[in-house]
């Protein structure tokens, strides 16, 4: 009996954690940084989370990523693409998880929810 609790209970916790499903009401269509607030708001504009030893930058350096990414029909990220990278590869990993940590809402003008293409810019001082 403990064991079908415990492995229900698993399951049921692995199910609440899972990742979103990509739903897409539209076509995609790309924005630019001037223009992406008429179909998505960033609803956290600070977020933060930690970084497996392994992957965080050994340098006391700065730099910044450009990383191109879907914003889909319920406002996840999807597909973060790196477009440009200073020091070359050294902030990736970083520049990728925080695009994951970002939450967007439709802008009041978005009433279908299209969703974008974006390219972000992320510094790291």
């Amino acid at each position: 009996m403990k064991h079908i609790f415990l492995a229900t209970l698993i399951t049921l916790l692995l199910g609440c954690s899972s990742i979103p499903e990509l739903y897409l009401s539209d076509k995609p269509i790309e924005v630019t940084n001037p223009t992406v607030s008429d179909y998505w708001v960033r609803q956290n504009e600070e977020f933060s989370f930690r970084l497996p030893i392994n992957r965080a930058p050994k340098k006391n350096e700065s730099g910044y990523v450009v990383v191109r990414y879907l914003i889909d029909s319920n406002g996840n990220t999807f597909n973060p693409e790196i477009i440009e990278s200073v020091p070359e590869g050294l902030w990736d990993y970083v520049g990728v998880k925080a695009i994951t940590k970002q939450d967007f809402a439709p802008s009041k003008t978005n009433t279908s929810n299209t969703p974008v293409y974006y390219s972000q810019k992320i510094l790291f001082e």
